[in-house]
This record gives structure tokens, C-alpha cells and sequence, in this order.
């Protein structure tokens, strides 16, 4: 499909805002603030039509596919969403019913179509967030659309594109970049077969777990070997960053006062550990420097899947950036402390599914199941040859390093939402 950029009269602008306003209020972000149609691109003309648009609303840079059909016509929407209604609209082909083209289940495949460049005929929605709509076509592509734009381009799809580039496979490669006057729209990335997200797979290990009651590694699910597997993957990304964005160095006793100040403002329970404070103690007089490179941000188990190729890196709009968006170059053990949190907070709402009745005793069970996966983690982690390079030069900072920057991750998602 050829696209070309629409030169809007006052009429059409006003129109298109009343869309773009009902856009807002289904998404939760409607309001009184400015509205300001920036760019309209028409990605498919006549009827069914396809118009991207862009607009700057409530201070942030919104993004929506708008679907066209012919009046009196039947509008089908994909299974599972809700009325994509957005209202009328009227241009060069008269009159038309405007919706949200993403969750329509005849335009959404010509949407995909227009990005990919061959005909895709099955779609449904994968996921939808305040990040991205997510639609599954034909069980072989997955295509992520951005509801909200950063000027310039997506940090996490940056970070994608880039590792892919300095051969970083542990992710589903991207097809095709959706990127126009320097913002990326959206992506296209191969669909991950079989895949498992890791938050499902650890959970199912400790179901077994929890119903066994017996020792971590005589149980049927049996984590270990996939949690081995997951540090060693978390160490080529790490390599991987370094070979795309370089390194940097940073000074070990600022780190350990950062992480000091942080869990003693957000979570001072944290604080009071004896293991935090016996590594703050031991990190903060050194004089030492590491290696910082461009970390992920957030690797945590449901940030994972297990493919039939082995563990990947299933969402990087975390982007490794700060909350200006700018690119964030830390030691990579605060991907580590991360993921070690997240064993600690799997295991603990596996654990708070079970029947009240069922739980005693098992806490020691889901401290054993912990203990050992971060064992394998870290040994997967520290034998991957290379990153060394990328650790403290004396050996014995790592562990209270990785104590107190766990326990950083820890206050930051004590203060944050619910969730994974």
C-alpha cells in the first residue's frame, strides 16, 4: 500500500480532534488539556481507509490508527475487545464510521499489512497497555504499536535494534521498524514459538513445589537448570550492550550510598537488614571503579520467556533509560539484583495462591526453592566467558554488591504498583 501525508483544511482538523478525543477517553486519558492534530498519514485511501495520526494531547505525544468504513456497514471487532466506536468522520469519499483500526478484525490485518509489506490475513490482539497494542498475526508475527510517542526514537526498540545488530539472539528479531520523522511508531518482530512467559514457568515449578512438599531439587519442576540458563543469557545481554553501546566506569561507594539513601527513603523495613547494612558497610569506604554498561532497567521473570530456542528477552520497553529517557549505563549487577528479587517475589504469590489452610510449612519449602535458583542463576551468570570483564576487579565486592542493589530493587518495587 502506497502512504502520503494529508494536508488538513480547519473542518477535517476539527473532526479528526473529536476522534482523537474519543480516542483519549477509551484509553483513560481524556481531559480538558490542548489537543493538536500534529501529522496525519493515510496508510490505505477509500473505504475501508487507514489513517495514522498523531497528535500532542495532555502533555504527551499520542498515537492512533484511525479505521474507515462506509456508512451502514457492519463493523466487526477482534474477539475479546471492546466497542473501537470512535464517531463519524467526513473527507474526499464522503461521509465514513471512524474506529480504532487496531481492534477491528477486517482493517487491523490491512494495518499490518501496510508496515510488513505482504498480505497478512489472521490478527488478533496479543496485549494492550499503556505501552503498546500488541497484535498477533497468523501466529508467525508479532506487531507492537506505541499509543504514546518519545520525539526521537524508542529507547526500547533501540536497545532491540542494537543487540540484534552486535548479535545478541536472545530475542525475537525484529521484521520491520514502523518509524517516521524520527519516531519509531511501532515494530514488527518475529512471534516467539511455544514460547512460555518466565513468570508462568517459574510459578509452575513451584505449584509442583508447594504440592510435593519435598526438597527443591528432588521436585518435578525442578527450576535450577532454567534458572543456570537465565543467568547465562542476562551475561550475553550484558556483553551485548557493551559490544553496542560501550561501557563506562563508575565508582563502587557511590553506588552502595545510592542504594543506602533509596531503601532507607522508600522502604526503611529493607534497611534494617543485617545483609544490607553489613555490604553498604563493606562497599562504601572503597575506592574501587567498575565497569557500567547500558543495563536493561527492569529484568525481571515476566520480562522472560522460555522458547523452543532457549530463554529470550521477551519485552525491552523498559529501554535502559532513566525517567528523562535518557540512556542509563550502571553496573549490569542491578539487571542481576533484579532478577534475583524476582525469584524471591515469585515464589511468595505462588505461595499466597495456595489455601491458607495449605500453607504452613511451606515457607521453608519456597526459601529452599529461592536459595538454590539464585545459586544456579549466579553461576550461570559469573561462568559466561567474558563477564568478568564487566564485573569489580576484586572479586569479593560482587556479593555485597549484589546484596545492596537487590535490596535497592527491592525498596523501588515496595514503593511502585501491584504486580510482576
Amino acid at each position: 500500500m502506497s502512504a502520503s501525508m494529508l494536508d488538513l483544511d480547519a473542518a477535517r482538523r476539527q473532526s479528526l480532534e473529536a476522534l482523537i478525543e474519543a480516542w483519549l477517553t477509551r484509553r483513560g486519558a481524556g481531559g480538558d488539556g490542548p489537543l493538536e492534530v500534529v501529522e496525519v498519514e493515510m496508510l490505505a485511501p477509500g473505504r475501508p481507509g487507514l489513517l495514522d495520526v498523531v497528535a500532542r494531547a495532555q502533555g504527551r505525544m499520542a498515537h492512533l490508527v484511525v479505521g474507515l468504513h462506509e456508512p451502514g456497514g457492519e463493523v466487526r471487532m477482534l474477539g475479546g475487545a471492546e466497542d473501537g466506536l470512535l464517531g463519524a468522520y467526513t473527507d474526499e469519499g464522503g461521509a465514513a464510521v471512524a474506529v480504532d483500526a487496531l481492534f477491528d478484525a477486517d482493517l487491523a490485518p490491512l494495518v499490518v499489512t501496510a508496515i510488513v509489506g505482504e498480505p497478512v490475513a489472521v490478527v488478533s490482539v496479543a496485549a494492550d497497555d499503556e505501552r503498546a497494542t500488541v497484535l498477533d498475526a497468523e501466529d508467525r508475527l508479532s506487531f507492537s504499536v506505541f499509543p504514546w510517542l518519545t520525539e526521537g526514537p524508542h529507547p526500547g526498540i533501540d536497545m532491540l535494534v542494537s543487540l540484534d545488530e552486535a548479535g545478541f539472539n536472545h530475542l525475537a528479531a525484529p521484521v520491520a521498524l514502523w518509524r517516521r520523522r524520527g519516531r519509531d511508531l511501532g515494530v514488527v518482530q518475529e512471534l516467539l514459538t511455544e514460547a512460555a512467559d518466565g513468570w508462568a514457568v517459574a510459578r509452575t515449578s513451584l505449584r509442583d513445589l508447594y504440592g510435593a512438599r519435598v526438597a527443591p531439587e528432588v521436585a518435578g519442576g525442578d527450576f535450577a537448570d532454567e534458572a543456570r540458563s537465565l543467568g547465562t543469557m542476562a551475561a550475553r545481554l550484558h556483553l551485548g550492550a557493551e559490544r553496542a553501546f560501550g561501557r563506562r566506569s563508575g565508582a563502587v561507594a557511590d553506588w552502595a550510598r545510592g542504594a543506602e539513601a533509596a531503601v532507607d527513603r522508600l522502604a526503611p523495613s529493607l534497611g534494617r537488614s543485617v545483609a544490607f547494612r553489613r555490604a553498604v558497610a563493606a562497599l562504601a569506604p572503597r575506592e574501587d571503579r567498575a565497569p557500567m554498561v547500558r543495563t536493561h532497567g527492569d529484568l525481571h521473570l515476566g520480562r522472560t520467556a522460555r522458547a523452543n530456542q532457549g530463554w529470550v528477552v521477551a519485552d525491552w520497553l523498559p529501554g535502559g533509560v532513566d525517567a528523562d529517557g535518557d540512556p542509563r549505563y550502571r553496573s549490569p549487577l542491578w539487571d542481576v539484583g533484579t532478577m534475583l528479587w524476582s525469584f524471591g517475589h515469585v515464589a511468595t504469590a505462588a505461595l499466597e495462591e495456595r489455601d491458607q489452610a495449605l500453607r504452613p510449612g511451606l515457607e521453608s519449602s519456597a526459601e529452599a526453592w529461592v536459595a538454590r535458583n539464585r545459586r544456579a542463576f549466579l553461576a550461570g551468570y559469573l561462568a559466561t566467558p567474558g563477564i568478568a570483564e564487566l564485573l569489580p576487579a576484586e572479586r569479593e565486592l560482587v556479593e555485597p554488591l549484589i546484596e545492596a542493589l537487590e535490596l535497592e530493587v527491592a525498596a523501588g518495587k515496595a514503593e511502585g504498583p501491584p504486580g510482576r
